[in-house]
């Protein structure tokens, strides 16, 4: 489901001025599409990075006609209450600058209704971690379903070959291994840089940080300094980042809720993620296999359904 909106402009407006305006609204131009249906369309993208402000974004596509240009533009339902009001301002600032008349998803001539307010800057922040952490994890499970082997490795063969370590399929799931502790490492560093980045506490926190040649060098390029200060952090083992955020606020009791029972799982998902990290390093560092790692139990770790 998406949110969209039209305007359409009164014959005579110039594509130039309107190419124009939809730039200084803050759109970066994406491409050129054609269409047998719909003709050619001009492609442009907003998104907002400040205060992590957009999720989604704001696509906008401008219509190259005969007659005068149309405007479109769409957001989705995942994004964010600064997504519609940027798609709102949009289609206001392009009917007083140009007139016409637009319709959206809510009818003729009226403007999109967010269904809540902004949430804080890091809520926000914090949602975009998890929503990347998702779309890895998705990734992860389409590679598992897209996958396929030879005839000659399936069944008696792949099982015997995994005994003796040489299966491609056990081989496959190993790999996987790394890209799944990498997606929670980048998961709880953008997190905390989230939580860190809006801290009453960020000052105290510091104090106990030393940043290096590389990481000033990087602040002066343009990343923040909060970014910088993590990478001197390890993220990788639970035990390490239960650390860290209980150093920046006591409340963020990360270790203590993952070792709660979770879906009636015999193994707490903090013993799990610690195992996960344990797998990759033998895998990354010894190029040992995991001989348990079958397809049932990757699937169950990437989804974590059901008991353990």
């Amino acid at each position: 489901m998406s949110y969209e909106s039209e305007s359409i402009f009164p014959v005579g407006t110039k594509l130039s001025d309107v190419r124009d305006h939809v730039q200084l609204l803050g759109y970066a131009k994406r491409g050129v599409i054609t269409s047998e249906e719909y003709g050619r369309f001009e492609e442009y993208c907003y998104f907002e990075n400040e205060d992590y402000r957009s999720w989604t974004g704001v696509t906008l596509a401008i219509q190259i006609t005969d007659g005068a240009p149309v405007v479109s533009t769409r957001t989705t339902t995942a994004r964010s209450f600064y997504d519609l009001q940027q798609q709102n301002r949009t289609i206001h600032e392009l009917k007083k600058r140009f007139g016409g008349s637009f319709r959206t998803d809510e009818g003729k001539g009226r403007y999109l209704r967010p269904n809540s307010g902004p949430p804080s800057p890091a809520a926000s922040g914090c949602h975009l971690a998890f929503w990347r952490f998702g779309e890895n994890l998705i990734k992860a499970g389409v590679y598992l379903q897209a996958r396929t082997f030879p005839k000659q490795y399936q069944g008696k063969a792949d099982r015997f070959l995994s005994e003796m370590g040489m299966s491609p399929r056990l081989l496959s799931n190993n790999m996987l291994m790394p890209f799944i502790v990498a997606s929670l490492e980048d998961y709880f560093k953008s997190t905390f840089i989230a939580l860190l980045r809006y801290s009453s506490r960020k000052q105290s926190f510091f104090k106990s940080i030393r940043l290096q040649g590389d990481h000033l060098t990087a602040i002066s390029d343009g990343k923040s300094v909060e970014e910088q200060v993590v990478e001197t952090l390890p993220f990788q083992k639970i035990s390490a980042i239960s650390r860290h955020f209980d150093s920046l606020d006591q409340k963020l009791d990360i270790g203590g809720a993952l070792r709660k029972p979770y879906r009636r799982r015999r193994q707490s998902l903090y013993d799990l993620l610690e195992w996960v990290v344990l797998v990759r390093h033998e895998f990354i560092h010894r190029a040992q296999l995991d001989k348990t790692l079958t397809d049932e139990r990757m699937e169950d770790l990437i989804y974590v359904s059901g008991p353990g």
